[in-house]
């Protein structure tokens, strides 16, 4: 692996760099000990935010952020992926290239929707003057049949009052045939905030303003945002990064959450009642939703965090995708459950204890312990103690570490407060733990590079509590 990642190295383009580079590195990753067996995760290098993600009636297309040529942060592309099911996909290539302009030091992320017989595309592209200096530009494009078309950037540069961390537009299509988009941005003061366009074609857009909120100065910068209507509220998920840490909460180098409540376009205002965080463990950011198949609300996201080493680097690639989650409104919160279709990954016989799907029923509420990938030298631990789940990988092996100093944040063990827990379903693939808890009312994301001889799994519960295990072939 390339330890010395200098901007040239960062930003050479995939088709100007030798075709055995890049398979020596395809090479390498695919040797590597901790590739996931059913998560999306890219042939090498660094793949990050989910892009795209949408239902063109037929199958479902999601993108993500890519660099090929290494497990770090460079010149972004999109790949794309095509899916059925949502749980076997299709490589259809690479989806957007950085190949004008406007998007020279990258395709940046942002979102699509079906439109006609192709996709309706809306991107940041990342380009860099000779003095170093960012000029953000929003693009459409279209992805048909006949390849991908890109449109002027709708927007160029940062608006007045805006520093040019403004990018990852999310768009969507209203019932009267009109179109949205929400961008994320940082003030010219250093504080993050929301941005909200409109138009009637999607190719004249105007920008009606900046969301309100009523928060002023939460956070630096709001990446990734993402609105939907769902069961009569209105949803907001957005990243602000520059949360510090309060007790249990925010205990991540950067956040992931969500505000319910009600969005006033015509006064640009959204109402709610509070930030939550999407997930309780350590590892996940940048997500995006689109309706599903069937109506319902859908939900991926990265399955890591910026400015954090991946221990796979080593073996030349980065990171994976979390598993689609289903969005419900209940008890006036988001509850998240697995895609029913995943119960399709199940096999039949022994587990491996690596790769598994385990429910289990705790009726009475009684404390219990899972230990999990345990080995000589590794374990990961699930805790109940009556009062909360925690979610301890202290020991499960290499781990994340943040490469930046965030006073409060990081360490290896997550608290969740919960006075019940009556149920927990772990999706157990080679490097991470995905736990649902109480049907979704809450998870618990983890990244996890174990040896390779942890692989036991020991449940100290009560009578009561019943274990069910599922193979994943």
């Amino acid at each position: 692996m390339n330890t010395h990642w200098t901007r040239e190295a960062r930003y050479t383009a995939l088709n100007a760099d030798s075709r055995e580079r890049y398979e020596a590195l395809c090479a390498q990753a695919a040797a590597s000990p901790w590739r996931q067996r059913y998560h999306v995760q890219p042939p090498a290098g660094l793949l990050n935010d989910p892009n795209g993600f949408c239902h063109d009636g037929r199958e479902y297309h999601l993108f993500y952020q890519w660099f090929p040529l290494g497990p770090v942060h460079g010149l972004k592309y999109w790949q794309h992926l095509s899916s059925a099911d949502l749980v076997h996909y299709q490589t259809r290539g690479i989806g957007i290239a950085p190949d004008t302009k406007w998007d020279s030091h990258g395709a940046y992320s942002g979102s699509a929707l079906a439109d006609g017989d192709g996709l309706l595309i809306a991107y940041t592209g990342n380009h860099r003057t000779a003095a170093w200096e960012r000029i953000p530009y929003q693009l459409t494009a279209r992805l048909d049949a006949h390849g991908l078309h890109k449109h002027e950037p709708f927007l160029k540069g940062a608006p007045a009052g805006y520093s040019e961390h403004v990018r990852d537009p999310k768009i969507w299509r209203e019932a009267d045939g009109s179109y949205g988009i929400v961008l994320g941005a940082q003030r010219d003061n250093e504080s993050g905030t929301a941005l909200y366009l409109t138009s009637t074609d999607a190719q004249t857009w105007q920008l009606r303003g900046e969301i309100d909120f009523a928060l002023p100065g939460f956070g630096y910068m709001w990446e990734c945002p993402d609105y939907f209507p769902l069961a009569g509220r209105d949803v907001f998920l957005c990243c602000p990064q520059g949360l510090p840490a309060d007790g249990d909460r925010y205990r991540n180098i950067y956040q992931s959450g969500y505000f319910l409540g009600t969005f006033d376009k015509a006064a640009c205002r959204f109402n709610h009642d509070g930030f939550r965080e999407l997930d309780h463990g350590f590892d996940y950011y940048a997500p995006q939703s689109t309706l599903g198949a069937d109506g319902e609300r859908l939900l991926i996201g990265w399955m890591g965090l910026p400015d954090t080493t991946c221990p796979s680097a080593r073996d030349g690639w980065a990171h994976c995708l979390t598993l689609p989650r289903v969005l419900t409104i209940e008890d006036g919160q988001l509850r998240q459950r697995p895609l029913p279709a995943l119960d399709r990954l199940r096999g039949e016989g022994a587990h491996d204890g690596i790769h598994y799907e385990l429910n289990l029923a705790n009726p009475q509420n009684h404390p219990f312990i899972l230990t999990l990938r345990a080995g000589a030298s590794a374990k990961t631990v699930l805790t109940y103690n009556g009062e909360a789940l925690i979610f301890d990988r202290s020991q499960s092996g290499a781990l994340p570490e943040p490469e930046k100093d965030a006073p409060g944040k990081g360490g290896h063990i997550r608290r969740l407060a919960l006075t019940q827990l009556h149920s927990l379903r772990i999706y157990a693939d080679t490097s991470s733990l995905e736990i649902f808890i109480n049907d979704g009312e809450a998870v618990m994301t983890g990244a996890i590079y174990p040896p390779a001889d942890a692989t036991g799994l020991h449940v100290a519960a009560a009578d009561d509590a019943t274990v069910t295990i599922y193979p994943i072939l």
